[in-house]
């Protein structure tokens, strides 16, 4: 049986593993959706899909595109297609 503080320093080695250490806890939720609403693979996912998510419902939308543009900002995600077009998949 792990204790708490063993099971937090596991997450946190996946989180440095996958590059996500640096990111808030609503920027990991947010990619976190995006990865799961894609299937993990590069497919693109609708905002709609992502704001009524479970991980990301309750977080407001200003901080949702303030954690996409960081994301973004860091490769991690991308946006596809228009300024407007409410596209988004995680890069490659």
């Amino acid at each position: 049986v792990r204790s708490r503080r063993q099971r937090q320093m596991c997450i946190r080695d996946r989180e440095k593993d996958v590059g996500l250490a640096e990111f808030t806890a609503n920027e990991q939720q947010v990619y976190a959706a995006v990865v799961l609403l894609s299937n993990d693979t590069n497919a693109p996912v609708s905002i709609h899909d992502i704001r009524s998510h479970y991980l990301v419902r309750n977080i407001p939308m200003p901080t949702v595109y303030r954690s996409f543009n960081r994301l973004i900002g860091a490769k991690k995600i991308t946006h596809i297609g228009g300024e407007r077009s409410g596209l988004y998949a995680i890069t490659a």
